[in-house]
């Protein structure tokens, strides 16, 4: 199972080992490098950090809610109340534009305000050999959806992390946890990770 660690602030995410994006699926062959941290802060949310060891990355999309997985994009998918069908998804490229919406399936989406984008903080950087992505999920958009929430050590969420490019000149998908489905799709919660936070 993963294990989601309580912090005290966001530095400590950086003290965390990394989880990697090692399942490659639908044809894929490799993927450059890709992993993961995360954490949660009580009463603030929770932090993601993604990283991808890759020169260059393709990187045509600059607004928020454009395509992004037609370029080069690390994804974080969560489903923070497993009982409840909803589930967010966060899509990014290397530009830090930011594809986020929820909803009980892939088609019934619903896309976040301007006020919730801002608060994600999605920040990238881009350096010579690898991209990292940021990404604030605070408690108070997830309330939105959820009700009111108070996670503590113990609780679980479920999860998955995608490594993904549509583009036929570098297609390729990569998950965390494995999807079993002959047809390309991130969108199965069935899939997802069990994770606990302690």
């Amino acid at each position: 199972m993963m294990k989601i660690k309580i912090l005290k602030n966001k530095d400590e995410l950086n003290n965390l080992a990394p989880l990697e994006i090692t399942h490659l699926l639908w044809g894929t062959k490799s993927i450059p490098r890709t992993y993961f941290y995360i954490g949660f802060i009580p009463e603030d949310g929770f932090y993601v950090r993604m990283v991808c060891e890759e020169k260059d990355p393709l990187r045509t999309y600059t607004e928020d809610f454009d395509p992004v997985y037609r370029d080069s994009a690390m994804e974080a998918f969560f489903q923070f109340i497993p009982e409840q069908e909803v589930y967010l998804n966060f899509e990014v490229n290397a530009n830090g534009a930011l594809l986020a919406a929820y909803g009980p399936s892939r088609v019934y989406r619903s896309y976040f305000s301007k006020e919730d984008m801002a608060m994600f903080q999605c920040r990238t950087e881009i350096e010579e050999d690898r991209w990292t992505a940021s990404i604030r999920i605070p408690l108070s958009v997830l309330e939105h959806i959820y009700g009111a929430l108070s996670f503590k050590a113990g609780d679980t969420i479920s999860c998955n992390f995608y490594k993904i490019s549509e583009t036929k000149d570098v297609e390729h998908y990569a998950a965390y946890a494995p999807i079993l489905s002959s047809t390309p799709s991130f969108h199965l919660p069935e899939y997802f990770a069990s994770a606990i936070l302690e």
